[in-house]
């Protein structure tokens, strides 16, 4: 991870950036506007005299911050869109009129119970429960996912239980992964499996 790599991704436009997993200390910003990221969000210091003057930072050969940059009022956590971003890789060329031949994104997703996804996928026949599309890639073969209401893992630790899991298609889950859609136990269109409550209402609470 760079500090140059979250700039760019984020799409922030800081002339430097720097990087620390905890934040604690980095070389110094030369170019403004700067930018100080650690693992979990990042500080932009629009000018040099609003870097030179925080009180906060401690400047000597190297700069230093006690605490770590989230301890400063100024520390933005990345949002959620930034966070899939990170987590992905997006790959762009161009050709010579600036225009976009290709985007590549990949994204590594960790299954915790492989067992339970397949009891979703069989449950509901590969068939989305919210628009009830049924996608077939070739010679009777279906693909379909399987979203965690509740995502799974740091900072939300939602369960790897059938009652947080529901069968979607790829265009479903990618509007669920960026809180782009509600859900409510009415539109789940196809329910054979118990869907907790709580899940639903956790999931639309981070709705923007």
């Amino acid at each position: 991870m760079t500090g140059n790599y979250l700039n760019k991704i984020c799409g922030l436009n800081a002339k430097h950036a720097l990087y620390r997993e905890d934040g604690t200390w980095f070389h110094h910003l030369t170019k403004f506007p700067g930018i100080l990221f650690d693992k979990n969000g990042y500080i932009l210091f629009v000018t040099e005299e609003e870097y030179v003057s925080n009180p906060d930072l401690k400047a000597n050969k190297e700069l230093h911050v006690t605490n770590g940059i989230s301890s400063l009022k100024q520390y933005q956590k990345f949002s959620e869109h930034q966070k899939l971003l990170i987590n992905g890789a997006i790959i762009t060329t161009h050709n010579q009129s600036d225009e976009v031949v290709r985007i590549i994104r990949e994204l590594d997703i960790i299954l915790r119970k492989k067992s339970l996804v397949d009891k979703i996928k069989k449950l509901y026949n590969n068939t989305c429960q919210l628009c009830e599309t049924r996608l077939e890639i070739k010679n009777q073969q279906y693909y379909c996912e399987v979203h965690h209401i509740v995502p799974l893992g740091k900072p939300y630790n939602g369960k790897d239980s059938l009652d947080n899991m529901i069968c979607v298609c790829p265009n479903c889950h990618t509007q669920l992964d960026f809180k782009a859609i509600r859900i409510t136990l009415e539109s789940i269109k196809a329910l054979k499996h118990e869907v907790s409550p709580k899940s639903i209402e956790f999931h639309n609470s981070l709705l923007v």
